[in-house]
């Protein structure tokens, strides 16, 4: 593990670890920002408009933010993103009404989306394509270093001053700007311009590229999966253990696992998977984390009607959600290297910003969906659908890695 470790570029290391350091100083904040525009306004209605512009902003920014990742370069579009988050953060110190409040969360929501496009790039740029798992499970692990510590210090924080926490991160992504400036190499591969693809045929490569259109199809499935599991599950915990207090809801502990599970294994996971054909890899890391979430609609239910008492109860959670969490680890960073292996140098980061679009649909329409099983009390029924779907994309991706190595068979052989 330590030589993959040393085989990984300069780039590479930097950004991990500002990806780890910034994640704690964002996640700090992100837990506590519905609180936050809730007390400095009158009306809940505004808190979800509010709410409800990150994500329209953050697919606009990554699709602008890949294209101009490859006209532009990657390193000038990651120091634009981290100096326009931190702008945003020093706002909300200032904000108190809902016009200044929704701008600043749409600023925030769209210069945030800027980075990741350019920055996974970059990655794919720098890195062999044999050691691409590594340097995604990498980055992945410093950002759950932030989602496991930053929560813990925003709750410290938050009972002092409020505002210092903007103040804190907004100066961290400052200097974190100032490092991208001056230690990143820029990645971006020289291109004439006749190399350089128009808009209009960035886009009919897009419609063409029929690997990619079921690559995203297959990912809306799994992106529904993380999105209800990260933003229901609690309500489904509350639901299947009725009599439990708030305080009793085993939530806590299973989000605390799966920030430390993947901070200890997804590299030597992604490392051990690195020379593994793509479409075994999904196919398990979907059936894994399709059954998992299954699990998680079962054993709850099952566990309370046995009257087990609450110390075991969470253990046996514990370990069902840890099975959940070995099928996310599998799956994440191979999903970004396959898109890595499959853009043209020449547009990288369109591609990087165009597959968040698969996020985006799922996460608007799993909450959805769930909420009306809820409203008939069976939540448990959606998180099992959901399971299921996922599971039917672990067989798309098997079929789509066939079909990709039989297209390769053929090419070295022609």
């Amino acid at each position: 593990m330590f030589q993959s470790l040393k085989r990984l570029d300069r780039n590479i290391w930097i950004r991990f670890l500002g990806e780890t350091i910034t994640g704690i100083m964002m996640f700090m904040i992100a837990p506590f920002l519905v609180l936050y525009y809730s007390d400095q306004l009158d009306s809940y209605l505004q808190v979800g408009i509010i709410m409800a512009t990150g994500p329209i902003m953050a697919l606009l920014g990554s699709m602008i933010g890949g294209r101009l990742a490859d006209l532009y370069g990657r390193k000038p579009i990651m120091m634009i993103a981290i100096i326009g988050d931190a702008l945003a953060l020093i706002g909300f110190a200032f904000a108190d009404s809902f016009w200044p409040l929704l701008l600043l969360n749409a600023m925030l929501g769209l210069t945030n989306s800027l980075f990741h496009p350019a920055a996974s790039a970059m990655v794919a740029d720098v890195t062999e394509p044999e050691h691409m798992n590594e340097a995604f499970g990498l980055l992945r692990m410093g950002h759950n270093i932030g989602a496991a510590f930053g929560p813990l210090l925003g709750s410290a924080v938050l009972f002092i001053d409020r505002e210092l926490i903007f103040f804190a991160a907004a100066f961290i992504f400052g200097l974190y700007a100032l490092a991208l400036g001056y230690f990143i190499r820029e990645s971006l591969p020289e291109f004439t311009e006749d190399e350089t693809p128009s808009n209009r045929e960035v886009l009919r490569v897009f419609y063409n590229d029929r690997v990619f259109l079921i690559f995203i199809f297959a990912g809306i499935f799994i992106s529904m999966g993380f999105s209800v599991v990260e933003s229901m599950l609690p309500l489904f915990l509350k639901e299947s253990l009725p009599t439990y207090t708030a305080q009793q809801n085993p939530f806590p502990y299973l989000l605390a696992l799966n920030g430390i599970m993947v901070v200890l294994f997804q590299f030597p996971i992604a490392s051990k998977l690195g020379n593994k054909p793509f479409g075994k890899v999904m196919l398990a890391g979907a059936t894994v984390f399709g059954i998992g979430m299954i699990l998680l609609a079962i054993v709850p239910r099952a566990l309370y009607a046995l009257d087990v008492p609450y110390l075991p109860l969470v253990g046996i959670l514990l370990a069902v959600y840890a099975f959940y969490t070995l099928g996310e680890m599998i799956m994440s960073p191979v999903q970004q290297t396959f898109i890595a292996l499959i853009a043209p140098e020449n547009m990288r980061g369109a591609y990087n910003g165009a597959a968040s679009i698969q996020w985006l649909i799922g996460g608007v329409t799993a909450p959805i969906i769930a909420s009306v099983f809820f409203d008939n009390r069976a939540g448990h029924i959606a998180l099992i659908l959901i399971g299921g779907a996922s599971c039917l994309s672990g067989i798309i991706y098997w079929q789509l890695g066939r079909h990709v190595q039989a297209t390769e068979a053929k090419q070295k052989t022609a």
